[in-house]
């Protein structure tokens, strides 16, 4: 059995990862592997995650021997297994930052695959799946990154695993303007949490202030309204019998940073029922912005309407609110942060928490129940992660890590740790404990309780107040978290 106090960090000593060409296999044959290629070149990505596995302390009695089956307790014969990585963007939007600390790699992906092969013993369903930004080329993320190369991989053994994209919506830029259509609203379910949404309760003129960047501000509201608070979730994941997470941990502008719990936003197939921001500055009730601007204002107002025009395809209106906005821009003060980028921004933490109250109690039905319908492992690829601008514009940040444990709530608060940041300041963790007694508890969330284990001394057996500041990552905040969540020397 998992002990869901543990959260391992697996360390390597060469901070790099293998490419596609390797196929992502082991460069030394294990007792327990279950394929024949071995990789002449290295892969210390590979062992970190097997690695990463023994110290979770699974299957520990058989470990050595070619019957070690480390995920064998949270994946039984005939599962449908989801894996959900952090698939964000194709590009970084930072130019200089590359994909390495963009996106979940799929060498360690790969690793993962494998024990999930073992346990499924040539049964059940593999699926790797997200949703990733309406703009991502998704076919381009899978062909440049080695996602397809390892696909193929596995299918030519029979075994039955998919790539999936989650989205009921994607867009394109022509001429300038971004161009949005619909795929399939078919491939996911509406799953409403009620009176036991971290939004029940707002007022009908809140509900209206909700918004998420990119998207028609008219369709929100709709679905966060009183007793009404819904979310778009794709059948792939309510289908799942087990998901393993694995989050790409970074700097996020909403978020402040990102890990294993807001990962769980790319579950949806739309996301504008995805409120990211609330409406106006934070003296009025607003949290898109920190102080009012009257050119902060209308700037709102032009990009409400060149999202609604977008959505009703009025490409040459949406063009017009589109110059308006970028005027705007150039008018009012950076330092005033826009979108909800900076940490007084108390509305994607709220969502995040219902997502992640809805991806353990939902059924494949979308209903909520008492009991948790699915196990889930989380490990996160911090072998190059990424700070300042993330999280589509990071620059790369050499960690080489490799991060796991059963509960979401405590890899964060660890991850938070690491990265030199106070947790205290970070909302979603102050959300998901505020929820600790609720009916859709998500996890333990008392940090003492967690025990580290780890191949690196400065980190093994210890607890989380034990770290010293000489062993934190310092990772440098977004601009609008900056000054604000770095925990002090």
């Amino acid at each position: 059995m998992i002990n869901s106090n543990i959260v391992t960090i697996s360390h390597v000593k060469k901070i790099t990862y293998p490419d596609s060409s390797t196929l992502f296999r082991p460069s030394q044959f294990y007792p327990e592997y279950p394929f024949s290629e071995i990789s002449k070149k290295s892969n210390e990505i590979y062992d970190a995650v097997r690695n990463t596995l023994y110290m979770l302390e699974l299957d520990v009695d058989q470990y050595g021997s070619k019957n070690w089956n480390p995920l064998g307790d949270i994946i039984h014969q005939g599962d449908n297994v989801l894996i959900k990585p952090n698939m964000v963007m194709d590009i970084n939007h930072n130019n200089t930052g590359g994909t390495l600390c963009l996106y979940t790699q799929p060498s360690v992906v790969a690793a993962i695959v494998d024990y999930i092969c073992i346990a499924l013993n040539g049964t059940g369903k593999i699926v790797i799946g997200d949703a990733p930004m309406q703009s991502c080329d998704f076919t381009k993320l899978c062909k440049d990154s080695g996602y397809d190369d390892m696909i193929r991989y596995y299918q030519k053994k029979d075994i039955d695993i998919s790539l999936v994209d989650f989205r009921g919506l994607i867009s394109t830029q022509r001429k300038g303007i971004r161009e949005e259509k619909i795929i399939d609203s078919s491939i996911g379910c509406v799953v409403d949490l009620g009176i036991n949404s971290e939004f029940y309760g707002i007022d009908e003129n809140t509900s209206q202030r909700l918004r998420v960047t990119s998207y028609d501000p008219r369709i929100l509201p709709q679905h966060h309204n009183g007793a009404v608070q819904e979310y778009f979730i794709s059948k792939t994941v309510l289908n799942a019998d087990v998901i393993i997470n694995m989050p790409k941990p970074k700097t996020h502008r909403k978020a402040g940073f990102t890990a294993a719990l807001k990962n769980f936003v790319g579950i949806n197939v739309r996301k504008e029922y995805l409120p990211h921001h609330t409406e106006g500055d934070s003296a009025h009730g607003g949290d898109e912005y920190r102080k009012y601007s009257s050119v902060q204002k209308i700037e709102g107002i032009l990009l409400d309407k060149k999202n609604m025009a977008i959505s009703e395809h009025n490409y040459r209106y949406s063009r017009f609110f589109d110059i308006g906005v970028s005027v705007c821009r150039l008018l009012r003060k950076k330092s005033n942060y826009s979108e909800g980028s900076w940490y007084g921004n108390h509305t994607i933490s709220r969502t995040i928490t219902d997502l992640n109250k809805i991806v353990l109690y939902a059924d494949k039905e979308g209903k909520m129940q008492k009991t948790e319908q699915r196990k889930i492992l989380n490990v996160a690829d911090m072998i190059i992660s990424g700070e300042k601008e993330g999280p589509v514009a990071p620059s790369p940040k050499e960690v080489g890590m490799i991060i796991a444990s059963q509960n979401p709530i405590y890899l964060d608060y660890v991850v938070c740790e690491l990265m030199g940041f106070e947790p205290r300041k970070i909302p979603t963790l102050q959300c998901v404990i505020k929820n600790e007694k609720h009916l859709y508890s998500i996890g333990n969330t008392n940090p003492e309780d967690i025990i580290l284990k780890s191949n690196k001394i400065d980190f093994n057996k210890k607890k989380v107040s034990d770290i010293i500041w000489g062993d934190f990552l310092k990772f440098e905040p977004t601009l609008g978290w900056k000054g604000h969540i770095e925990r002090d020397t």
